[in-house]
Parts: C-alpha cells; structure tokens; sequence
C-alpha cells in the first residue's frame, strides 16, 4: 500500500511538472507575439523602434498593449494546444446523427450524397483523385494563364539558357536555369516559344497536383479525420496565391514541389506506425535531388535537418545516406560540373544581407560617427558614397549590388563592422528588424503578385530583347482579366484574406514548433526543422515578407505537415525523450 501510494505521488508530481513545462512554452509563444505586435506596428509605421521607445509615454503605451496582447494569445495557445491534444485532427469519427432536416431541402440533400461519393473515391484512391481534382478546377486557370507568367529572374535564365546574352551563373541555380532552356529551345525546334514556356510551366504544375495527392495519400493511411484532409483539399483548391503562382517562371515552384516531396517521403520514412516501401526512399532520394538542383540554399534544409534526425537511432543510418547524397550531389556540381561549364559562381554577396544592410543603416544615419579609415574600409566592399541613397529598409538588393571586394577585404570589414556595432548597436537591430518584421507582423503587409500585366511587360522586354514571341492570346484577355480580377478580391472576404498576408504562414510553423517542444518530443522537433531552416533562410535573405515566392514552400506543406507531425508526436512509439538524448 505505501508503494502504490509512493508511486501514485510519483505520478502526479511527474503530471504537474510535465504542465508546468508546457506552460513554458504558451508562455514563450505568447511574448513573442506580444513584441512583433507592438514592434512590428512601429516598425510598419516609421521603420524604427520610435513608436514605442521614443519617449516615456510611448514606452508604457507599448507595454500596455504588449500585455493585452500577451494575455490574449497565452489564452489562444493554450485553447489550441488543448484542442490538438484531444486528438480530433485525427481521430476519424464517423457521425451518429441522421440529419433528417436534410429531407426538406432537396439541394442540400444532394451536396451531402455527392460529398459522401467523393469522400469514398478519395479514401479509395486518394493520388488519383486528388491530381484529378486539382487539374480539373484549375483548367480555366491553366487555359487563361497560356504560355506562362514572367517576372525578373526569368528573363535573365532565358537570356543564360536560351539565348546566351549572359554567361550562364550560378546566381540561380544551374540545373533549373538548364531545364527551363531545354524546354524553351523545344518550343522553339517547332516554332513556338510560348509552348517550351507552357511545357515547362505545365510540367511543374502537375508536380504540384501529384506531390498534393501523395500527402493526402499520406493522411489517408494514417487515419486522420476525414474533415482534416476534405480540408486540406480546399484549402490547395481555393487558396487564390497557391493558384496564382502554379504558372509562374521561377525556381520556387519546382522547389516547392521537391519539398513538399522531401517533407512528406521523411514522415513515411521516420515514423513507425505504417509499413515503409521502396518507392518512400526513392522519392526521398529523388527529393533530395530536386531540392539542391532547384534552389541554391536547399542545401542547408536538407542537411540541417538529417543531421538533427541522428540523435533518432532508428533513422540514423538512413540519415547518413541521404546526407552523404546531398554533400555528392553538391560537391560534384559546384567542383567538377559547374567549372567545366565556365559557369560563374554566386557571389558571396547573397549571404551577407543582414550585415549590408546594417552597414547601409548607419551610414544613413550616423554618417558623423564614422572615421576615414572605417569608410575606406568600407568602400573596399561596398560602394560607400551611395550607401545612403541606396539603403532600402524592406530590400537589400540595391545595396548589395554595389558589392565588389575581395575575401581579405571582407574580413577587415567585419572588423569596422564589429567596432561601429559595439558604438550603436540599436542601429544594427532595427536595420535586422525593419527587414524582416513582416514575416512576423500580423498586420497590413500583403503578398505581392505576379499579375498578367507585369508579365505581358517582361514579355514585351524579352520580345525585344531576344527577338523571341512569347505573347498571351488575345481571344482570353477579358477572360483573364476577369479571372485575376475575381481571385484578388477574394482576399479581401473575411478569414480569407488571412491567406494572403505573410505572418499566419510563419505563426503556424512556430506553434507547431512550439507545441513539439512543450511535448518533449524528439521526433516532433526533428520534423519541425526544414520549416525552421526556412525561416532562418528568410530572416538572412534580400526581402521582407511581402515576397510570396520565398514563403511559397511554407504556404503549401503546412496543412499536411502539421496533421503528419502530430500523429508522429502521439502515434510513434519508443521515442526518447528530447531532454534526454
């Protein structure tokens, strides 16, 4: 008796303590929230910190609405992390109810048996009736949106690939740039540009619908709630920027599809709960490959995360194999392939946004601080006389752009970098801040869209350019109007437009990440980091949030990744625990 009692302490003591630890974390979220909110707000206003610690009534205000807005999303946190952990995402139960009011509306009555006839199909063959689904609903848009949508960077893959203005660089990755040339000059053997460019695009597009039905598939199999992936499917079939950027030219929608298909062919492969086969290794290797081809910085997402996913002894050999393809892969193409190419390396530039910026920053506005020797310095990197002018507090590229030193100047940079950080460090921080708030605010910022007038413009440019004939038929322009017209207003109905900001996207990932931790799981946290990878990716990269394509990765796995990591956390068993391995 007194060991059942000693035990049943034990127990509970355990319980209570296991609350408290997670109460660390509604906590945590809830603070984080709390400061983007209230600093976010200034930053969105003045682009600086002005606005809450610029005098003393400011400060209080600012703290005021920091605790409001803490108490509110502590109270939020902890609803939803109470509602996930009641199962319902995905526990599948089947209603009792006969709704017999159904009877007295015939419609309604049909709705329900034709959504009861797809739900069956869907369960039954899920790969297939997904890909369907998606490319039946998006015909018009794939119709209208002939031969594809351009913006910048196209123009400048074209020019490498195709008509060989430029040396081809690996500014943007190699082998995309490759692959959007092949499919060009196929277009242009039977005379026709725009149909290389519609290859290319249709090519990507079906990816999508068939990387989708591979994770419904995948929700399917694990029994989720038949609601959570009917969800997921509308979700991928009225959210209107996934639509939107199906079509476009850049090398964020192959990588999408490649993620996706890492994210999803990882659960199948780390969980234990449903039999792996062969093809979840070979679409896990085949992702691997398509990540490092597509972008330059997957890479890091691939390898952060396998390394992690050592400390899980069970998928620890697995791990090494994938790593050692990725560092092959890599290394083969930029020593051995790329040099053979004459292709010129990315600059080094793309990874030194933050420091740029917070250089471009305080010349701006502490010119007087800095000595002769620290401008010379400077100017040996970056072109010091137009800092000033140039410094853009949402976008590094024109401050990057005047990037010409060497690796010796580089590091005697850093050291005037670290001496006039150490003079105003605030400087530093509100330039890192007013760069990237927007990921993190949830506030007015809106995704930017690649609409059919900026195409037809590049178009136009490419068209004189290269003497090329990419063109929108004109039999769909009031049509296609009217379709760009109809999916951007739908942004502006309630709940919807949520869709088109960039910070629920980046909320989501981080309670997700969160939520893994206030459960101690070490399988949680692993699959949470290709999203934390990312999101460092964006806190280092040129842009603010505004940029969609950045974030588009994120915006499509979410749905199936967040149900797949809960049922990895609940359903996966003989995990160590996180604090003890």
């Amino acid at each position: 008796m007194a060991i059942f009692t000693k035990e049943k302490g034990a127990a509970a003591a355990q319980q209570t303590s296991g609350r408290q630890t997670g109460k660390v974390w509604c906590h945590l979220g809830a603070i984080l929230f709390a400061f983007f909110v209230v600093f976010g707000r200034s930053f969105y206003l003045s682009n600086s910190w002005a606005l809450v610690l610029g005098s003393t009534s400011q400060l209080i205000s600012g703290l005021v609405r920091g605790i409001c807005w803490y108490l509110i999303f502590y109270l939020g946190i902890s609803l939803l992390f109470r509602f996930i952990d009641s199962g319902r995402l995905l526990e599948n139960r089947p209603g009792t109810k006969e709704y017999s009011w159904l009877q007295n509306y015939p419609l309604l009555q049909k709705i329900k048996t034709a959504a009861g006839w797809y739900a069956g199909k869907l369960e039954r063959y899920p790969c297939r009736t997904v890909f369907l689904t998606m490319l039946i609903v998006n015909i018009p848009y794939i119709i209208f949106s002939y031969p594809a949508i351009f913006m910048g960077d196209s123009a400048t893959q074209i020019a490498q690939s195709v008509f060989h203005t430029t040396e081809l660089s690996n500014h943007h990755p190699v082998m995309h740039t490759l692959f959007l040339g092949a499919c060009l000059n196929l277009g242009g053997m039977i005379g026709s540009w725009n149909f290389g460019a519609f290859l290319f695009c249709m090519i990507q597009t079906l990816m999508m619908f068939a990387v989708m039905g591979y994770g419904i598939k995948t929700l399917v199999e694990i029994s989720a709630n038949r609601w959570t992936y009917l969800g997921a499917i509308v979700y991928y079939l009225l959210h209107p920027r996934i639509s939107a950027y199906l079509f476009l030219v850049s090398k964020d929608i192959l990588y999408t599809d490649f993620l996706v298909l890492f994210y999803i062919a990882f659960f199948r492969l780390i969980q234990n709960s449903i039999p792996s086969r062969k093809r979840d290794f070979l679409l896990m290797g085949a992702a691997v490959l398509g990540m490092i081809m597509a972008r330059n910085d997957g890479i890091y997402v691939i390898v952060l995360t396998l390394l992690v996913s050592l400390f899980y002894r069970p998928f620890r050999k697995k791990a090494l194999c994938y790593i050692a393809l990725a560092v092959f892969t890599t290394t083969m193409l930029n020593q051995v392939l790329y040099p053979a190419m004459n292709v010129t390396p990315g600059s080094i530039r793309e990874m030194l946004s933050v420091p740029f910026q917070q250089t471009a920053r305080y010349v701006k506005y502490f010119e007087d601080d800095v000595t002769e020797e620290e401008k010379e310095v400077i100017d040996r990197v970056l072109d010091y006389d137009v800092l000033a002018e140039s410094y853009n507090p949402k976008l590094s590229d024109a401050v990057k752009a005047t990037y010409h030193g060497t690796t010796k100047d580089l590091i005697d940079y850093f050291g005037v970098w670290f001496q006039m950080l150490l003079r105003h460090p605030g400087v530093y921080i509100q330039a890192t801040i007013s760069n990237y708030y927007q990921y993190f605010y949830p506030g007015e910022t809106l995704f930017n869209n690649y609409s059919y007038e900026w195409s037809e413009e590049m178009m136009d440019g490419m068209n004189e350019s290269f003497g090329s004939d990419f063109h929108f038929p004109a039999i769909w322009d009031t049509a296609r109007d009217s379709l760009e017209l109809t999916r951007e207003d739908a942004f502006w109905t309630p709940v919807v437009s949520l869709l088109n900001k960039p910070a629920p996207y980046i909320w989501a990932a981080i309670l997700f990440i969160l939520y893994c931790l206030r459960r101690r799981s070490l399988l949680g946290f692993i699959f949470s980091m290709p999203m934390l990878v990312q999101m460092l990716i964006f806190i280092t990269g040129p842009t603010n949030g505004y940029y969609c394509r950045y974030e588009y990765p994120m915006v499509v796995y979410l749905p199936i990744v967040i149900v797949t990591g809960v049922y990895l956390i609940r359903h996966t068993q003989k995990q160590p625990d996180i604090c003890q391995t």
